[in-house]
């Protein structure tokens, strides 16, 4: 297999997804099927059958860049908003506070592993080993609520409430992001600078495309110039922050979000970019789960299964603060927070970042532990979250007419 036919037949795979997306819901095409692309990837990849080697995930590496700032850019967009109305304030710290408290506690149990198994590397290895890791494992897949619950998030309190905290966990993962990627400068740029100006640098550029685009788009313009607009900022800035060394994820996440504040047809644009998403995820994991490597480390084992634990915990003690603070989610205690494990692409997205800016064992390491997690995050559908997520605040079921 060369390189065209691995890029027809992942031109073949975008297009069959965006059918199949379309008859799904916005809800499940969002959230379906990425672990089983990254299973199938690792599958056809080097360390399985060898159907694709690394020369040639490799040759696609500035693709992969694209597809995963554009995944960014879409979350960016939809920063702050669900179910068609912007989150409050409130619901925005309450997130952003859980993936922060998620990310430090994941962060800090494969720090303390990895120095006691002896992770080969320096210092700065093992801190963006454990900030990647910490990182990738601390937001919640968008969507995943209505999806555990299985019936219409309309008029269900609690889902509703679990739908603001996923909605607005993004952020503090993907500005840790482009701090770790400063803390490694690349050597293609010799452009010295202090370690804080280059995370300042990724916002700015996202945020300054991200503003020049939203004003091009003032004017009525004709669909397919939108399109031409959001393509030409989007692969401007992945491209810049790609040959700076720069987070393309938290650049193109910042644009999003400019887009998202100034232009005044951000509803619109949304409804545009939503059904690209799905398409474009379908290479992006089936390249991730290619260069997955579970030989990346002899210490891998032990730092996999300390991000999951940790991860775990994290959501299950999160939860007992939800549980504490509203009133519907008392009825499920602590174990509330289990609802929240998904990860959903941005934290494969993340991991496949440090696998293409720190190859070898930091970024092999990261892909496979953010790899597990979700997978194991995919799974954590308990029957009881279902009866849960039927019953109102009192402990009452839902209306049929709610639940059908």
């Amino acid at each position: 297999m060369n390189e065209v036919l691995l890029l027809v037949g992942l031109l073949v795979l975008s297009y069959l997804g965006s059918v199949v997306a379309a008859g799904f819901s916005a809800g499940e095409s969002r959230s379906k099927g990425s672990i089983e692309l990254v299973v199938v990837g690792f599958a056809v990849g080097p360390q399985a059958l060898g159907l694709v080697d690394k020369s040639m995930l490799d040759a696609f590496d500035p693709i992969v860049q694209v597809a995963i700032g554009w995944l960014a850019f879409a979350v960016g967009l939809d920063f702050g908003h669900g179910g068609g109305k912007r989150i409050r304030a409130g619901g925005l710290v309450l997130g952003a506070l859980g993936a922060l408290f998620t990310g430090t506690a994941v962060a800090a149990a494969v720090w303390t592993v990895a120095r006691r198994v002896n992770f080969h590397g320096t210092s700065t290895d093992r801190l963006l080993l454990a900030g990647g890791i910490g990182a990738a494992c601390a937001q919640t897949a968008r969507y995943s609520v209505g999806r555990t619950a299985g019936i219409p998030r309309a008029g269900d309190t609690l889902s509703e409430r679990l739908d603001t905290v996923v909605q607005a966990d993004q952020l503090f993962p993907l500005l840790a992001v482009a701090i770790l990627f400063a803390l490694e400068p690349t050597t293609s740029v010799a452009m010295p600078a202090p370690l804080l100006d280059w995370p300042a640098i990724t916002i700015a550029l996202g945020m300054l495309l991200g503003a020049g685009g939203a004003l091009r788009m003032r004017s009525d313009l004709p669909e397919e110039d939108t399109w031409a607009v959001l393509f030409g900022v989007s692969l401007i800035g992945i491209g810049t922050s790609a040959r700076l060394g720069l987070s393309t994820l938290t650049a193109s996440f910042c644009m999003g979000i400019a887009v998202s504040l100034l232009s005044p047809d951000r509803y619109k644009l949304r409804q545009m970019v939503a059904p690209t998403e799905r398409p474009v995820l379908l290479p992006a994991m089936l390249i991730a789960g290619a260069r997955l490597d579970f030989h990346a480390t002899p210490a891998l084992p032990w730092i996999v299964s300390a991000a999951v634990v940790a991860r775990i915990l994290a959501k299950v003690a999160f939860g007992g603060v939800l549980a504490s603070a509203w009133n519907p989610a008392r009825a499920a205690g602590a174990l509330v927070g289990l609802s929240l494990l998904p990860p959903g692409v941005l934290a494969m997205s993340m991991g496949l970042a440090f696998a293409l800016r720190f190859p070898g064992p930091v970024g092999n390491t990261v892909l496979v532990a953010t790899a597990v997690a979700a997978t194991v995050g995919e799974f954590a559908d308990p029957g009881r979250f279902r009866r849960l997520f039927q019953t109102g605040a009192g402990g009452e079921p839902v209306s049929r007419g709610a639940a059908a």
